[in-house]
């Protein structure tokens, strides 16, 4: 019988633990981001070689159910009622509705490793409320559009005299949306920012919270919530006028930067040397960075060992990339001007070379675990069967239990 117990698990609910069921291992290890215990629970763990290696330990009634989401989940006006209590828990995002009040009767709290939006009323009334993220509260009454919501014709047809609110922002830049038609309709808006069109501005900012962020862009505008590529097929697909909420790249073929009459870019940028000075002339604004595009050379990845010569470097002048190696030996003949020049080595483990290298070598790698002389990687063949028989040992007198939810 197995003498060890690990117990590998995203929530543990050992409130019934029970001493007899693990009084016989010599050691018991959880793993998890959260631990559920009771009284009881207490005392069994205290008695037994219990090892807890967790974010959160909750002390929750043994009467009380478990719900466990993992992914989106939203609590609406008219579910079903829970007829007992329950304690919630949810790897993700939640959205609670208004009118909720009667769902959430029965909720003695609740632990959410994501982000929580709800109405501002309903979020003075929770208890034992643990957000490992974003709280977001919007006004009672409000109808809750998306993250990022656009406001369009279509949505003209569809408005009513509400306020619409948005967690993030609005977009405001359909040349066909009618304010003088929001307006008879009663319609509002509240968001944290609302992107208008340069001639809609004066119509519109009588609809808008006060407290929202206004950013003006120029008439014709297209408004892009994602990473674009540059090039001619992006042109055709949203215009010459460009406000773009994401990372930007221009290809070597910058034809694209001479057709544009409006760049605006809220991420980073990457661009050729070459065409430096072209975006810099139409590019408007940039929140992030302008980076050199270096020229694609030679990739290696995930591999478990790679050995890097000077031939390899000599036969690429645009350089290679290592990825997700496990060990990356160096040559020892390789020149340090060309390590550097034309060498990079990033996520990787272990990076093996000679002593005069080490400084050079440093200089190019991100994110590796180690760097430096090489040791001794041979094993004799008593030390390879040791180690082998050790492990199967180890093996045999562990029992590893993985799971997303585990009960004790």
């Amino acid at each position: 019988m197995a003498k060890k117990l690990m117990i590998n698990c995203a929530t543990c609910d050992a409130r019934n633990a029970l001493e007899e069921n693990y009084a016989h291992y010599e050691q018991i290890t959880i793993n998890c981001a959260m631990v559920l215990t009771s009284p009881n629970a207490k005392a069994v763990m205290n008695k037994l070689p219990f090892t807890l290696n967790c974010a959160n330990v909750l002390e929750v009634e043994g009467n009380v159910d478990l719900c466990t989401i993992n992914g989106s989940s939203e609590i609406k006006r008219g579910d079903v009622v829970p007829v007992s209590k329950y304690y919630m828990v949810v790897n993700g995002t939640l959205t609670i509705g208004p009118d909720t009040q009667e769902q959430l009767k029965q909720c003695v709290g609740m632990t959410i490793n994501g982000s929580l939006t709800c109405p501002e009323s309903i979020y003075a009334t929770l208890t034992g409320v643990n957000v490992n993220g974003s709280t977001t509260c919007y006004p009672d009454g409000a109808v809750v559009l998306k993250r990022s919501a656009v406001i369009d014709k279509l949505f003209l047809l569809r408005a009513k005299n509400n306020l619409y609110w948005a967690g993030r922002r609005m977009i405001m830049v359909d040349p066909e949306l009618d304010a003088t038609k929001l307006k008879a309709k009663g319609t509002t808006f509240s968001t944290k920012e609302v992107i208008l069109s340069e001639s809609k501005v004066e119509e519109l900012i009588d609809l808008i919270d006060e407290k929202a962020e206004i950013i003006i862009v120029p008439d014709g505008t297209s408004v892009v919530l994602d990473d674009i590529t540059l090039d001619a097929d992006t042109l055709r697909r949203y215009g010459k006028k460009l406000y773009v909420i994401g990372d930007v790249t221009v290809t070597e073929n910058a034809n694209a930067l001479d057709k544009l009459t409006y760049l605006n870019i809220r991420g980073d940028v990457k661009v050729p040397e070459e065409h430096k000075e072209k975006l810099l002339a139409v590019l408007t604004e940039v929140s992030g960075e302008v980076k050199i595009a270096k020229p694609k050379g030679a990739t290696l990845e995930d591999k478990p060992f790679v050995k890097i010569t000077k031939w390899m470097l000599e036969q690429q002048p645009t350089g290679v990339d290592v990825y997700d190696c496990a060990v990356v030996k160096i040559a020892d003949d390789i020149p340090k001007e060309l390590i550097v020049e034309r060498l990079r080595i990033e996520d990787c483990g272990v990076v093996k070379c000679c002593e005069e290298l080490e400084d050079a070598v440093t200089m190019v790698c991100t994110d590796v675990g180690h760097i430096g002389v090489e040791g001794n990687d041979e094993l004799g063949i008593g030390d390879m069967i040791k180690d082998t028989l050790g492990g199967i040992k180890g093996a045999l007198e562990t029992k590893v239990i993985n799971a997303a939810d585990y009960v004790l």
